[in-house]
């Protein structure tokens, strides 16, 4: 007897394997910056504190001056930042994902919602990167590095920044780090923040130079400029951008309410209107102290 399955459409499994998050472009610039907790929103001061002190060949009764202790502040503005989204769980009964539903009406569950916790969270760690390079568009005030980094604002700019490609990347990195202040220049936490394309084309310039020996720490986006003491750090940040800056990563602080509120957002489910809502708030800033002492290409 043969079998005719023509009216039949060809078998798909889209039950037996767990649901796979999309891949997400994470970085993790708040691993070499300063992150104090504990603030609320509004403009918090950052106390800078800098001093000079006369000093002379040793004579009795000299007067050598009496020096200068100056205190400054940079102000530092912390936005309320939310994110909230809702769910018809309903809406999946007509599809695959109804397998994993409960028989009852009440559509309390999301499937695979772990797995979509965990996305979410990569999805905000992401945009809390873009925060710190960026600020918030739609929040009067809100300025990231980017804007904080310039040449308006004092930071060292090369003589002739122009964007990057496999022949002029080292030179061009080498010319932001030469423009970082001296008095800054033999300290252990600089960083060279750049863009995932600069940093996959300076990688190809160093081993086009032969000099693809350089050292590489902390996974493959966070490397040692050969010849310097920079870390050159991607950041997701700043896609599609050919910004760049250097400096001393603790001259760059961050503020926020609290440290671990991110892990602290929820699904919630609303019997009444059969919504599954998900909600996410933290507050965060961010401010450089001195920026007088970082340097940058300031391209766009």
């Amino acid at each position: 007897m043969s079998l005719n399955v023509t009216a039949i459409p060809a078998y798909t499994d889209q039950l037996s394997e767990v649901l796979i998050s999309k891949a997400v472009l994470d970085t993790n610039l708040m691993e070499f910056i300063d992150l104090k907790s504990g603030y609320s929103s509004g403009s918090v001061s950052l106390n800078i504190v800098d001093s000079t002190l006369p000093v002379g060949a040793f004579a009795c009764g000299t007067d050598l001056g009496a020096g200068e202790t100056v205190y400054t502040q940079v102000n530092v503005q912390i936005d309320d930042l939310q994110s909230r989204a809702s769910s018809c769980i309903n809406d999946l009964r007509g599809i695959y994902q109804s397998a994993f539903l409960s028989p009852s009406m009440a559509n309390d569950n999301m499937p695979f919602e772990e797995v979509l916790s965990a996305q979410y969270q990569e999805k905000l760690s992401k945009y809390n990167e873009g925060f710190l390079i960026n600020g918030e568009a739609t929040i009067a005030g809100s300025v990231g590095i980017k804007g904080q980094i310039t040449a308006a604002a004092g930071s060292g700019v090369p003589a002739a920044p122009v964007a990057w490609t496999v022949q002029n990347a080292v030179e061009q990195s080498l010319d932001i780090y030469d423009a970082i202040d001296p008095s800054v220049i033999d300290r252990d936490d600089l960083i060279m923040v750049v863009s995932n394309a600069n940093y996959r084309t300076l990688v190809r310039a160093l081993v086009a130079q032969n000099l693809y020996g350089f050292q590489s720490v902390e996974g493959n986006q966070i490397l040692i400029l050969p010849g310097t003491n920079i870390r050159v750090v991607a950041s997701s940040g700043l896609l599609s951008s050919n910004y760049v800056f250097a400096g001393p990563g603790q001259f760059i602080t961050a503020l926020t309410g609290l440290e671990d509120e991110m892990s602290s957002f929820k699904f919630t489910y609303n019997s009444f209107d059969d919504l599954l809502y998900f909600r996410a708030a933290w507050r965060l800033g961010v401010g450089v102290a001195q920026p007088e002492l970082f340097a940058t290409n300031g391209l766009a």
